[in-house]
């Protein structure tokens, strides 16, 4: 009878091993044979004895883990799981053993078996019912499973010196290496945490400026498409009104002076991607009326996978230096080239300018003077890398030329 409670044990010890494995895991990819062929060699090596079985033991674990979809790192951290759940079964059978008279113990050994590893058991189908985010995959959850791995491996070296060390020298190691690595575990695990507490709060406000930055795009889209149709509906109703007064010299002239002011409201870019269209058509809104002869090609698809927020950073920099440095010369000259192909996005800006550049250990850092410790060319940089791109600035004596490439993911 002590045989049969035994063996049922170690089948309900393999349950509870299934159970703690379904916690780690959500999705199984291997056939039902290979599942039950799995947990009956984990059976099989719970049932054999001596200091070396820990390591089939382990390779059991292992293959029983391969039944579900996983990163490497969460798999190895499940076998660490499921050894703790191991551990505990022997955890209360050694507290039983103590509580209990020796040889009632002996006698029912298997049954006090059958009953903590039921309770095993349970623990890990509350741990399955309760623990439901562990097996989601989170990115940042990676260093969580470093816990797992290690602290189970060093506890299975310091069990391996009972074959080989005076028991009550190892029992006494064992002890500080629980304690102490309950220390550090939960220090490791509060750190872990405060930076993915971190990292959400960023991710959250980064999410918020892009979704700022691209309604400050779209607004300035509409707005300067509203500048055109009010000054087309201007035009008509000054001509109109020229015709009334056409006896009125004054006026006459007064309003010709309006419709001259009023001119044409250009459209420079009309891609229909919203980040690349604001900009250039807000930043060069008063190109004409500052007789900046302009030379543009736009070539951008809708949808490009660059954030709002490194458009506005890269473009609006390059035409903010680029506008600054016409003004100063008298042959104000602006030549703007976008170009996407294949994934890379090109953007070359050459510009007139009166020569003056600040440097900094042979590298351009502004191209402003009023911009000291030059913040824009920074903030070009920065988005750049990102995308694991380049800048390239040149200049002769009358022309600055700035080259930007972006590698974009599609």
């Amino acid at each position: 009878m002590a045989i049969f409670f035994y063996i049922f044990s170690l089948v309900v010890t393999t349950l509870a091993v299934e159970r703690t494995m379904r916690v780690f895991f959500e999705k199984r990819k291997t056939s039902l044979l290979f599942v039950v062929l799995s947990y009956v060699f984990l059976f099989v090596s719970l049932m054999m004895q001596g200091w070396w079985t820990v390591f089939i033991y382990f390779f059991a674990l292992f293959v029983v883990s391969l039944n579900y979809e996983s990163k490497t790192i969460k798999r190895i951290a499940s076998v660490g799981g499921s050894h703790y759940v191991l551990l505990a079964l022997t955890a209360i059978n050694s507290a039983v053993a103590y509580f209990l008279p020796n040889v009632w113990y002996s006698e029912n050994f298997g049954l006090i078996m059958l009953l903590t590893s039921f309770l095993v058991y349970l623990m890990s189908w509350l741990a399955f019912l309760m623990f439901k985010n562990i097996k989601k995959p989170v990115v940042h959850l990676d260093k969580f499973w470093l816990p797992l791995i290690v602290f189970p491996g060093m506890y299975t070296l310091i069990e391996l010196l009972y074959f080989f060390i005076d028991p009550t020298a190892v029992r006494i190691a064992a002890n500080i290496f629980n304690f102490v690595g309950m220390i550090l575990l939960i220090f490791y695990l509060y750190n872990v945490v405060s930076k993915v507490i971190e990292d959400s709060i960023k991710s959250a406000l980064h999410a918020r400026e892009k979704e700022y930055y691209f309604t400050q795009c779209q607004l300035m889209q509409e707005s300067m498409e509203k500048v055109k149709s009010v000054r087309h509906d201007m035009r008509m109703h000054f001509a109109a009104l020229k015709d009334h007064t056409s006896g009125n010299q004054e006026a006459t002239i007064y309003l010709n002076r309006l419709l001259g002011d009023l001119g044409t409201s250009e459209m420079y870019s009309d891609t229909g991607n919203v980040a690349f269209d604001s900009i250039i058509n807000f930043k060069l809104s008063n190109a004409e009326s500052e007789n900046i002869a302009l030379d543009l090609s736009i070539a951008v698809p809708p949808n490009v996978n660059v954030e709002t927020t490194d458009v506005v950073a890269i473009l609006g920099n390059l035409l903010d230096n680029a506008l600054e440095a016409v003004a100063k010369t008298a042959e104000k000259k602006i030549k703007l080239d976008i170009e996407f192909e294949k994934g890379s996005l090109f953007i070359k800006l050459d510009n007139s300018f009166d020569g003056e550049v600040k440097y900094l250990d042979q590298q351009i850092v502004s191209l402003k003077k009023s911009d000291r410790h030059g913040y824009g060319l920074k903030n070009i940089k920065q988005s750049v890398e990102k995308y694991d791109g380049y800048l390239k600035m040149t200049h002769d004596e009358n022309i600055f030329s700035a080259t930007v490439l972006l590698y974009v993911a599609s």
